[in-house]
């Protein structure tokens, strides 16, 4: 199993289709920030984006893709002097509402959010930098799955809502894809560090085997190499010291099993996770996710309890926007 493979599958990535927007001319939308990914897909038309305090418009063609990896503040334009009409909050109709501003749109939109069930996990995401645009012509593996979604997003099917998440989920493993084999190991933290023949096998075996009594030795032998070179080459491209990474990856491991299995004791999670000592887990646990394992348990309990997940299903109409409801201006 590769090492995105490890990563994804303990930030369980939770998909969510917000709207489908028939925008007519002139167009303009403000997004505030928000504590997850957003993206959005040009289906039909033109426009240009600008994250909120900074100077520079991205010219936006049909068919092309955004990604604000860390959510922020961000405006959607039909053009650079167009004053934004919508201030918007995706989840202000709930998912998969379908949009009709206008009767002749110029312009359609379809907008969501990639979010983690474990929220210490998102941090394995950090290197992604502040917007990734991709355009319509630059990756055909997109493509199929945006068409699926465009397709699925118009339609009035039962189940819709699964069928954009899944879509949704395979969207975001692409653009991540996308990216690491646009950028490679420059400058893009383990993103990039698991292409490197000496640094992606030490990822491969601390993702593999947490459990193991790894240091700095252990794995320099593992990999045939100085502790030195291994340490430094470490260092430099995932941003972090071997041990601090392999310290953070287990309490991400930690988080998950407490969560999920709660028959295990504290200390039966510490043993999975390389710690002899309960103790020890305990006092590393608190120290990067802020409090204690039996806190962090009980806490994350009565979290699902009390946001047990509805479907929200709603369709938006030219009459609805007619009278302003659930306008923000």
């Amino acid at each position: 199993m590769d090492t995105l493979t490890y990563i994804l599958n303990l930030a369980r990535l939770k998909s969510s289709v917000y709207c489908r927007s028939e925008l007519g001319s002139p167009w303009g939308l403000h997004f505030a920030s928000r504590s997850c990914a957003v993206f959005h897909v040009l289906h039909r038309g033109n426009g240009f984006f600008r994250v909120a305090g900074t100077p520079e418009w991205t010219p936006l063609r049909e068919g092309d893709l955004l990604l604000l990896p860390h959510g922020q503040e961000h405006l959607l334009l039909e053009t650079p002097d167009t004053h934004p009409l919508r201030n918007l909050e995706l989840d202000q109709w709930g998912k998969c509402a379908l949009m009709r501003w206008s009767d002749m749109p110029s312009a359609v939109l379809l907008c969501g959010t990639f979010d983690f069930e474990y929220v210490h996990a998102a941090s394995l995401f950090r290197y992604l930098p502040d917007v990734i645009h991709i355009p319509y012509h630059a990756a055909r593996p997109l493509n199929r799955v945006l068409e699926l979604m465009a397709d699925e997003a118009e339609s009035q099917r039962p189940a819709k809502e699964v069928v954009l998440r899944r879509l949704a989920d395979i969207l975001f493993v692409q653009i991540v894809q996308y990216w690491v084999e646009m950028h490679g190991t420059q400058g893009s933290g383990w993103l990039g560090a698991f292409h490197d023949p000496l640094i992606g096998k030490a990822l491969a075996l601390m993702h593999a085997h947490p459990q193991q009594d790894w240091q700095v030795a252990s794995l320099a032998r593992a990999l045939a190499c100085s502790r030195s070179t291994f340490a430094a080459r470490f260092t430099a491209l995932v941003g972090e010291p071997p041990m601090e990474y392999l310290t953070r990856w287990r309490m991400q491991i930690a988080s998950r099993l407490l969560i999920e299995d709660p028959s295990l004791r504290v200390g039966e999670v510490a043993a999975r996770v390389g710690y002899r000592s309960e103790a020890a887990f305990s006092k590393a646990f608190k120290r990067l996710i802020g409090i204690a394992p039996t806190a962090y348990r009980s806490a994350a309990g009565h979290r699902v309890e009390a946001t047990r997940p509805e479907v929200h299903i709603g369709v938006r109409t030219t009459e609805a926007v007619a009278t302003g409801a659930g306008m923000h201006t």
